[in-house]
């Protein structure tokens, strides 16, 4: 062997000799005794040990941490490392010590006390976070208001609801984001009723556009084949934020009856000009066959802008079935329709020598 394949042996060597031994180290170190490292926690010993005993508690945390290290939540300097150490600790003990630390801490350390009630989705502890939703320290309410919306329970959204009419401008969107979690763990647990409510409510608020856009997605949704006619109201909306949530949304609805409320709206007088565009776009990237007959008639007729989106279309969804239509569309008067029309045609499996075809 060569002097630098010797010597590049060795190194391999070395290096899987060295990762044994840190392997070796990193599980020495957690099958530290839990007993011991409650003790550090009791001790004066400095922040590091104590922050590296509450990591290694996080795996390794029984009952019997968890007191000690509910002492330390209103630390500033430890109180993460603490709720680190008690979320993933599986005993009730630890939402009793959470709950008892919303009326002992304050500051950062409260606002990641009510984190962590979010994190455990404690339905025990809504009644102690209504109670903060109103807190003069926004970071407070505003967590609350999260936490409310992770454990999501009716009684949640109750709470929510309850309390929006004196909510600050400043402080909405943290409300609104916890009645959207509320809302789609209603939803999943079958409790359709409730969540298409807070859909509805949140829909019509003068909200910022993306919970407005959010909450339509969610009410469209959540009334699975009831909610067709709500998709087809805001595909005639004039209000775009709506309008484009409403076609975002289609791409989450399989299933050809979707395609056709979709390409049935493009014949209907009342859709805007602007809507029938962006109508005609999601048709071409749902990529549904289904919309072919309704895309032919709009490529050979109409405005200039719905005209090039459907032959934009035809190139999206891909079917052979398109070529005689494109191919006629290169004769045209309108040179732009003509360039859209040869760069689709070319794009179509098999048509790509046939740019003249009638």
């Amino acid at each position: 062997m060569s002097k630098s394949g010797i010597s590049l042996a060795l190194l391999l060597a070395l290096m899987l000799a060295a990762a044994q031994m840190f392997g070796q180290a990193d599980q020495t170190a957690a099958k530290e005794p839990a007993d011991k490292l409650i003790a550090v926690l009791k001790s004066d010993a400095p922040y590091q040990q104590k922050a590296d005993a509450c990591r290694q508690l996080a795996t390794a945390g029984t009952q019997d941490a968890v007191a000690p290290l509910a002492a330390m939540l209103g630390d500033e300097k430890l109180s993460h490392m603490a709720r680190y150490a008690l979320e993933p600790i599986p005993d009730p003990a630890v939402d009793d010590a959470l709950r008892d630390a919303l009326g002992k801490v304050k500051g950062r350390p409260l606002v990641g006390v009510i984190g962590s009630i979010g994190v455990r989705r404690d339905p025990e502890a809504v009644e102690a976070l209504a109670g903060r939703l109103q807190d003069a320290d926004a970071d407070v309410a505003q967590a609350a208001a999260r936490a409310l919306g992770r454990i999501g329970t009716s009684r949640a959204a109750k709470a929510l609801n309850s309390a929006w009419a004196n909510v600050p401008a400043g402080n909405q969107l943290a409300f609104c984001e916890g009645l959207f979690r509320c809302a789609e763990a209603l939803a999943a647990r079958g409790q359709r009723d409730e969540a298409m409510a807070i859909y509805d409510r949140l829909r019509i608020m003068h909200a910022a556009h993306q919970v407005r856009a959010g909450a339509l997605r969610g009410a469209i949704l959540t009334r699975e084949q009831d909610g067709l006619p709500l998709l087809r109201e805001n595909l005639r909306s004039k209000d775009y934020v709506l309008l484009a949530a409403a076609c975002r949304t289609t791409h989450e609805m399989p299933g050809h009856e979707v395609t056709q409320l979709l390409a049935a709206e493009l014949s209907q007088p009342q859709l805007p000009a602007g809507n029938q565009v962006l109508v005609i776009q999601t048709l071409g990237q749902r990529a549904d066959p289904a919309a072919l007959p309704a895309l032919f008639g709009l490529a050979k007729s109409g405005g200039k802008s719905a005209r090039l989106a459907a032959i934009r279309a035809l190139a999206q969804i891909g079917e052979a079935s398109a070529a005689p239509v494109l191919a006629g569309l290169t004769k045209d008067a309108d040179p732009e329709i003509v360039q859209a029309a040869q760069e689709s045609l070319t794009s179509l499996p098999g048509a790509q020598s046939k740019p003249n075809e009638k």
